[in-house]
């Protein structure tokens, strides 16, 4: 399958980020900008857990989609949902689990063309699989969660913007019925990010994610796992006009988030579009290309 072909069949099977396209978006740190009033977001992500020895890479997948919604031009509601797979395809043991339904609101109550700050707030609603003694807590590990986030973002120019998130996550108790319940300890999170445009359809760019539990036992397997370091450099790129493709490769700096992955594969694609008028797909392959910039008539 071509790149064209490749292309088309992710616009119309995932149906996935804006009517004016959001390259400078990051993948795990939360910008300022929030999606226009009246505007849907549809979204399909992919994560994997890997190390360089393959058999020793984490045996569970993540497929998750999401939506966004904007409210008004500055709040925005977003929504995900999870789904697990256990174990790898042609195993005995493999199966796929319903994750947890995380719910947020983000409220961007100052932006100038300079600066903007924002609040973000999540709660995740229990409906993963609380038994699965391995899945970290940043995962769906079937407890009720919440998220406070400070979201900070400093536009130094047209295409280089950094963004600063603090953030407080309380992690619930998993029930792992008959074996006694588990108290997931709370953490602290904070989160840097640097974006640039190389043009108006491709931005790179590089995140440092850093989580710091309040207890070294994460899990009832993690159990020495408290300090989580990871570096993920960014890729987008906008494919057709309100879709756009993202790709990250996180590497685990700490040791002790080293023990649970070494890289951690980011897959996704999202696409925007405004609710009143619909989706605008393409009719043809010429459609997937980019628009070209009109040219000058000589005089």
């Amino acid at each position: 399958m071509n790149t064209r072909l490749a292309c088309f069949f992710l616009t119309t099977c995932l149906a996935v980020s804006s009517a004016e396209a959001k390259p400078y978006r990051a993948m795990v740190t939360r910008t300022a900008t929030t999606t226009k009033s009246g505007n849907l977001e549809l979204g399909l992500r992919y994560q994997g857990f890997f190390a360089l020895d393959l058999d020793e890479s984490q045996p569970y997948q993540q497929l998750s989609p999401s939506l966004r919604f904007g409210i008004t031009d500055n709040l925005e509601a977003n929504l995900y949902l999870e789904l697990l797979a256990l174990g790898l395809p042609g195993e005995e043991e493999f199966k796929v689990a319903f994750g947890d339904i995380p719910l947020g609101l983000q409220w961007t109550f100052l932006e100038t063309s300079q600066a903007a700050l924002a609040a973000y707030g999540r709660v995740t609603l229990p409906t993963g699989p609380s038994d699965e003694d391995g899945i970290i807590p940043s995962l769906s590990d079937g407890t009720w969660d919440w998220e406070g986030t400070l979201v900070g973002e400093v536009r130094a120019s047209k295409d280089l913007r950094f963004m600063l998130n603090a953030s407080y996550l309380h992690q619930g108790t998993r029930d792992r019925d008959p074996r006694p319940e588990f108290d997931v300890p709370d953490a602290v999170q904070l989160a840097v990010a640097g974006t640039y445009n190389l043009d108006k359809f491709t931005m790179l760019g590089l995140e440092v994610v850093s989580r710091f539990y309040f207890e070294d036992v994460i899990t009832p397997v993690w159990r020495d796992n408290a300090t989580q370091v990871e570096i993920l450099p960014v890729v987008r790129h906008e494919a057709f006009p309100g879709l756009v493709l993202e790709a990250v490769a996180g590497i685990a700096v700490t040791e002790e988030l080293r023990e649970i992955y070494q890289f951690r594969l980011l897959l996704g694609a999202t696409y925007e579009f405004d609710l009143a008028s619909g989706p605008k797909l393409p009719k043809s392959r010429d459609d997937l290309r980019p628009p070209k910039p009109a040219t000058k008539r000589r005089r």
